[in-house]
């Protein structure tokens, strides 16, 4: 019987029965690996090979995300050797975060030893269509097509603003987009960390850093890493620049905990091309008493943190931390107070950047300065009752929106922003000017 409905289940993804109900691409991500594992026999070698989109940045997260989904599983035996894949990419001259032909994706398959291949395409007829469709490498059939509906919410909006191509797999080379929020930061000079992926980076500041040096870690790969602690005993004034190289790069967490923290006499500045991504359980930065900077170009999303961590998943600032925001993009982040970011003490200067898709339970959807000083001289805080579809938002589990508790900001019943703060509007802590109450 169970067999009977966890088949009559696939048939139905398969049939489109669900495409009425528009899904989160995490759900859509979740329902697609469990319809792979429910169609495939057990322990099958599976490898998923591409995904085409309009952004690389949407095509690079569902293959990574997709690939983690049947990792977790564990019904599916899958082939998880990005750098492999991408090298058998290249001699082919393909782009896997674009089109693959069925021949080609087939041919990729055999290579890697899978028996059975993965990909898929985000097509637009007025709503957004997610389709996965899983091949036979021996025979070429297709054992299970899925098509789903996706919302065009703000995580999606947010991956949808990277590269563009000018057709299906033809990448376009274009210039780092700059919005009016954004604050330009110089170039910054230091010291290039060595090693050849970051957990071997860190592992060389650990040992090598010293006081009153930059240090710049230049990322060539989406990676995975575990949580890591910027501080260094003994050491002071060291500043550490994480970016990505000619494009965008993103950092995913391998463990539910906080990505990364910042300790005392340490400056962590997220710069150009590069994004961190969180899952459940997760929080994207925590000052305890260091200080951390985004510039333009670098993004925090994807952190859900409610229940066990209360407060702030996108960058959460408590002791005497810092916190100095001039560009990039805190967006699609949930707390069960302050989505983007929490502001317990230190302090919060915003000179630039967006902050918005972010979700808070209670309060603060955008900000919660529960204590600290908190100043916004530029940027946008997007707020719920200005864009109820992509705004900062505080509401529960089943949906429901709570009024006066600062979609955008909060600091207290008086102190309160439920309309976007756009890059004119000065907004403090310590004062009244600006607030809605």
């Amino acid at each position: 019987m169970k067999k009977y409905l966890l088949a009559l289940t696939v048939l139905m993804l398969a049939s489109g029965k669900l495409h009425a109900q528009q899904l989160s691409l995490d759900d859509v991500i979740r329902r697609t690996a469990r319809a792979v594992e429910g169609i495939l026999p057990e322990s099958t070698m599976v490898a998923v090979i591409n995904f085409d989109s309009p952004s690389l940045a949407f095509s690079d997260f569902v293959i990574e995300e997709l690939t983690g989904e049947l990792v977790t599983g564990r019904r599916v035996t899958t082939i998880v050797d990005r750098r492999n894949l991408e090298l058998i990419g290249q001699e082919m001259d393909l782009r896997l975060s674009g089109y693959v032909s069925d021949e080609s994706a087939q041919s990729i398959g055999h290579m890697l030893g899978a028996q059975s291949i993965v990909s898929g395409v985000l097509t637009s007829m007025g709503t957004f269509r997610f389709r996965v469709r899983v091949i036979n490498v021996q025979t070429a059939a297709i054992q299970t097509q899925i098509s789903l509906d996706l919302r065009n919410d703000a995580q999606v909006a947010f991956l949808m603003r990277g590269t563009p191509r000018t057709q299906p797999g033809v990448p376009s080379v274009t210039a780092p987009v700059v919005s009016l929020a954004e604050v330009i930061a110089p170039p910054i000079d230091g010291i290039i960390v060595p090693g050849a992926t970051l957990a071997e980076k860190l592992a060389w500041l650990q040992r090598s850093a010293d006081s009153h040096n930059t240090y710049i870690i230049e990322v060539r790969a989406n990676e995975n890493i575990v949580p890591h602690t910027f501080y260094y005993r003994g050491a002071v004034n060291i500043t550490i620049v994480l970016r990505g190289d000619h494009t965008n790069r993103t950092i995913r967490v391998g463990a539910n905990d906080t990505m990364f923290t910042v300790r005392s006499n340490v400056t962590l500045i997220l710069d150009n091309n590069i994004t961190l991504h969180g899952h459940r359980r997760d929080r994207g930065v925590v000052e305890r008493d260091g200080k951390f900077v985004m510039n333009a170009g670098s993004a925090i999303t994807g952190n859900i943190a409610t229940g066990r961590n209360l407060y702030g998943t996108g960058v959460w600032v408590g002791d005497r931390g810092t916190f100095e925001m001039n560009g990039g993009t805190i967006a699609a982040n949930t707390a069960t107070n302050g989505g983007g970011v929490f502001l317990g003490s230190g302090t919060f200067t915003m000179r630039g950047g967006t902050i918005t898709g972010n979700t808070a339970q209670e309060n603060g959807g955008g900000v919660f300065a529960r204590g600290g000083t908190f100043t916004k001289s530029g940027g946008i805080i997007t707020g719920h009752n200005t864009d109820p579809s992509n705004g900062n938002v505080v509401r529960d589990d089943a949906g429901n929106v709570f009024a006066r508790r600062g979609h955008a900001a909060f600091v207290n019943s008086n102190r309160r922003k439920e309309t976007t703060a756009g890059i004119g509007l000065n907004l403090s802590s310590g004062s009244s000017g600006g607030w809605d109450n």
